[in-house]
C-alpha cells in the first residue's frame, strides 16, 4: 500500500569519487549516497590502484564494480560513470575521464551548488584542476584523506598519491573540507552489526555484504570495520550541523606528505567529529525501505 512522503528538497549537486577497487566501505558510502534524495548524484568518478590482495583482482576495473552495484539497486535514472584511472598523477599524460566528466557537470548551467565528494585519492580532483583552475571557482571538495593538524601523518589516501594532492591543496584555490584520518575513524560499525544490517537487507544487502567477507590481507579485522568514507554522505545529503567543524588554514603538503605552512593561506573547513549516529541511522533505514 503506497503512504505519503515527507517531501524533500535536493540541496546540491554531487559527483562521487572513489577507490571502488579497493576497501568496500567506498561502495556503502556510493549507495548511502545513491539512495539519499537531498543530494542529486550528478556523477561517478573512479580510482584504481595497483596493489596485491584487494578484494577484487589488480586491475579489475572499478568502473565495472560500480555499474554492477547500480545495477543491483535497480535505479530509475543512473548518473553518468567514468572511466576509472590508475593512482598515480604525475604519470597521467591528459585530463583524466573523471577529470572531464567532473568539469563538464561543473560548466552546466545549474542553480545546484556543485560538490565533489572525495573518498580516496585525489587523482581525479587533481586532473581537473590541472585541465582547468577555475574548476576551483565552480564547485567545492569534502576530502576523506590527510592526517591529523597541524602536523599531518602518513594517510592512506594521502600517501597513495601525494602529487595529486599538492596540486590541491598547494596550487590550487579549491574550496575544501577536509575529514582526516583520526576522524574519519570516528565511522565505524560492528562486523555484527554489518552482517545483520545487510544481510537483513534482501539480495542487494546480501551481495554488498559479500564484498566484506574476503578483505585484502593486508586488512586485520578485529570487532569493528570502519566506514570512513560515509561522511560526504552526511554533509551533503543529510546535515553538517550536528557535527563539529572550524575554520583552519589550508596546508602546505610536503613531498613526504606532511603538512607545512602555506605561503598563501586559504580558509579549510576541518572537521572535527561526525554525527555516526544519524549517518548510520539514515544508511540502515533506507537499505529497509529497498525491502
Amino acid at each position: 500500500m503506497s503512504h505519503r512522503r515527507i517531501p524533500v528538497t535536493p540541496q546540491m549537486r554531487v559527483i562521487v569519487d572513489n577507490d571502488f577497487a579497493g576497501d568496500p566501505d567506498g561502495l556503502v558510502a556510493l549507495t548511502h549516497h545513491l539512495l539519499a534524495d537531498a543530494a542529486e548524484i550528478r556523477g561517478i568518478t573512479c580510482t584504481s590502484i595497483a596493489m596485491d590482495d584487494m578484494p577484487y583482482p589488480v586491475g579489475h576495473p572499478a568502473k565495472a564494480i560500480v555499474e554492477e552495484l547500480v545495477a543491483r539497486l535497480g535505479l530509475s535514472r543512473v548518473p553518468p560513470i567514468a572511466e576509472d584511472v590508475q593512482v598515480g598523477f604525475a604519470e597521467l599524460d591528459g585530463p583524466t575521464a573523471g577529470a572531464l566528466l567532473i568539469l563538464e557537470e561543473s560548466r552546466r548551467d545549474d542553480p545546484l551548488p556543485l560538490v565533489i565528494a572525495c573518498g580516496g585519492p585525489l587523482t581525479n580532483v587533481a586532473s581537473a584542476l590541472r585541465a582547468d583552475p577555475t574548476l576551483a571557482d565552480r564547485a567545492d571538495l569534502i576530502w576523506i584523506g590527510g592526517g591529523s593538524y597541524p602536523e599531518g601523518a602518513w594517510e592512506y589516501n594521502l600517501v597513495l598519491d601525494i602529487p595529486a594532492a599538492q596540486v590541491v591543496f598547494n596550487e590550487s584555490r579549491m574550496r575544501i573540507s577536509q575529514v582526516p584520518q583520526h576522524v574519519y575513524r570516528q565511522c565505524a560499525v560492528s562486523v555484527a552489526e554489518l552482517e545483520v544490517g545487510l544481510r537483513s537487507a534482501g539480495p542487494f544487502g546480501e551481495w554488498l555484504y559479500d564484498c566484506f567477507t574476503s578483505p585484502p590481507d593486508f586488512i586485520r579485522v578485529g570487532g569493528n570495520w570502519p566506514m570512513g568514507d560515509s561522511p560526504p554522505v552526511l554533509f551533503t545529503a543529510i546535515t553538517t550541523e550536528s557535527s563539529a567543524s572550524r575554520i583552519v588554514d589550508a596546508p602546505w603538503i610536503d613531498d613526504a606528505g606532511n603538512y607545512a605552512v602555506h605561503p598563501q593561506p586559504r580558509a579549510l573547513t576541518l572537521y572535527d567529529t561526525v554525527d555516526t549516529r544519524v549517518l548510520f541511522a539514515d544508511f540502515w533505514a533506507r537499505l529497509a525501505l529497498l525491502r
